[in-house]
This record gives C-alpha cells, sequence and structure tokens, in this order.
C-alpha cells in the first residue's frame, strides 16, 4: 500500500495550533513504520495575511528532509465542478512555485498531481483538457483506490476535543478506525472483483491532528491486515491503474469505482461515518 497525505502543511481546522508539532508526528510515525509517504500540497496555506510564511515552508522542507516527496494539490484547493478550465490550470501552476523550488534544491521530483476533494471535471473534454495540462508539465495523476471519509471523522474529533469531551473524543477514534478497517475491506473486495487479485493499494489520508495522534494506530491495523507500505510509484506500476477510465460527474470517487462504472458493473455503497460524527462535523 502506498501513503499519501493530503492538504499540506496542516489541514486548518487541527485543534493545535503547533503546525510543527503535526508535521513532526506524521513523519515520525512514517519513518518508524519504514513507510515512504508523498504528501500534496496547497500553496496558499504557505500564506499569512498575504505574506509567504517561511516557518511553514519550512514544515514542506521537513518533509522532504525526511526523505518524503511532495505533490501539487493545487494553490487553493478549489475543485474544478464550477471553476473554469483556465481558472482551474492557473490554480495547478500557482500551486508549484514554492514546492517545485523546494524540490529542486533537494534534487527531487515534483511528478504527481492530486485533485482536489478527487474531483476530475464533468465532461471528459474538461478532463482531458487537464489531462494535456499535466502531461506537459510532467505531472502524473496520483489516484487513490482507498477512499474513506476521515475527514469527517477528523471534523468530529476536533469538536469533541474543543468541548474538552475525552469520552467523545475516544468514540470518534474507535468509529474512525473501524470505518478505515471497512474502507480497506471494501477496496479489497472490489480489487477482486475487477482484477480477480487484491491490487496494491493508494490511502488517503490528510495532515490533521487525528492522524498525527492516531497513525501509528493506523499504520499498526495495516500491517495487521498483512500489508506492507511502498512509495506511489511503484504501487502505480502494477497493471491496474492502467485500466480505462470514462468516469466524469460530480462524483469524487476511487480509481477502482471509476474503472467499475466504466465497466458498466453495479458498484456497492462505500462505507460511511456515523450519523453522530456527521452531526459533529456539521457542527459550529
Amino acid at each position: 500500500m502506498a501513503i499519501t497525505i493530503d492538504d499540506l502543511p496542516v489541514v486548518r481546522v487541527s485543534v493545535s495550533s503547533d503546525w510543527a508539532s503535526v508535521t513532526d508526528r506524521l513523519l515520525t510515525t512514517l519513518k518508524q513504520h519504514d513507510a515512504p509517504a508523498i504528501g500534496f500540497v496547497n500553496e496558499s496555506k504557505l500564506y499569512d495575511n498575504g505574506r509567504l510564511d517561511s516557518t511553514r515552508v519550512a514544515l514542506l522542507q521537513d518533509w522532504l528532509n525526511a526523505g518524503e516527496e511532495l505533490g501539487n494539490h493545487t494553490f487553493g484547493h478549489i475543485p474544478p465542478d464550477n471553476t473554469p478550465l483556465a481558472e482551474y490550470l492557473d490554480g495547478i501552476q500557482r500551486g508549484e512555485v514554492v514546492t517545485r523550488a523546494l524540490a529542486q534544491r533537494a534534487g527531487r521530483p515534483l511528478r504527481y498531481f492530486r485533485h482536489p476533494l478527487l474531483h476530475t471535471g464533468r465532461s471528459l473534454a474538461y478532463r482531458r483538457g487537464v489531462e494535456r495540462f499535466l502531461a506537459a508539465h510532467g505531472y502524473t495523476i496520483a489516484p487513490v483506490t482507498v477512499d474513506n471519509q476521515e475527514w469527517v471523522y477528523a471534523r468530529a474529533y476536533v469538536v469533541a476535543q474543543q468541548r474538552e469531551d475525552t469520552m467523545l473524543a475516544r468514540r470518534v477514534v474507535a468509529d474512525y478506525l473501524r470505518h478505515l478497517d471497512s474502507a480497506f475491506a471494501y477496496s479489497e473486495r472490489l480489487s477482486r472483483t475487477l482484477f480477480r487479485r487484491e491490487i496494491p493499494l493508494v490511502l488517503l489520508l490528510h495532515a490533521n491532528e487525528i492522524n498525527a495522534v492516531y497513525l501509528d494506530t493506523v499504520l499498526t491495523h495495516l500491517e495487521a491486515r498483512g500489508y506492507r507500505f511502498t512509495s506511489l510509484e511503484r504501487a502505480l506500476a502494477d497493471s491496474a491503474y492502467r485500466s480505462k477510465d470514462t468516469y466524469v460527474g460530480p462524483a469524487g470517487i476511487s480509481w477502482l469505482i471509476r474503472w467499475a462504472l466504466t465497466r458498466g458493473l453495479t458498484v456497492p455503497n462505500e462505507p460511511r461515518e456515523e450519523p453522530y460524527v456527521d452531526q459533529l462535523a456539521s457542527g459550529p
């Protein structure tokens, strides 16, 4: 399994204002599990009141210093749904200015791009326009084959922490871990349906407080399921990732589901968060 972590440097809803601590805990855990990862950057988060913040830029350098790779997640995390193509492409270019310079100085590539919310466009013409642009700029789209509702649990965890409700926070974490187990099982089943085997999977997580605290538990669960961790490059070398994908529409869905829909298959519903988690995450 390849680990990918979105919304670097840190998701803004983090309980902790110490972005360095969140970054350090994520990188320390990845190293402990010998798990290579790629972090996808929203460069808008590098700015504070319109000025580039050197301390936030340093967090990206920490990723590179730890031997991890960085990718482009657009400047402002604006999905393509209602965004003109030219504006979306501009967001991709603006999203690489700092990251590419850091990667070049570190002798590392900047070669992967991830669509915000996994939305790739509502028309095939739009999709193809983005794909041509990315190819011309040396990018490969980073697919996801273990999608999940982690971001909802992360927001609910923040609310529980803000309320200083320890029991509620523990409940959210326990259900989050169960949810991830269900998401792994779902992807494994769909992989067997499509390919008659379990392909190397690509997991989507975010740089947030719940993962800073519990990523060790998540990776330990994966190891118990029999997974070994690999780079995104090695995962994508599997022939499954060259499967035909003609999906267009409003949903941000995993590539396993895209491939299934392209084949005309009926896809079972994905695991979802518990209603109370959704209510917590949606609250003030």
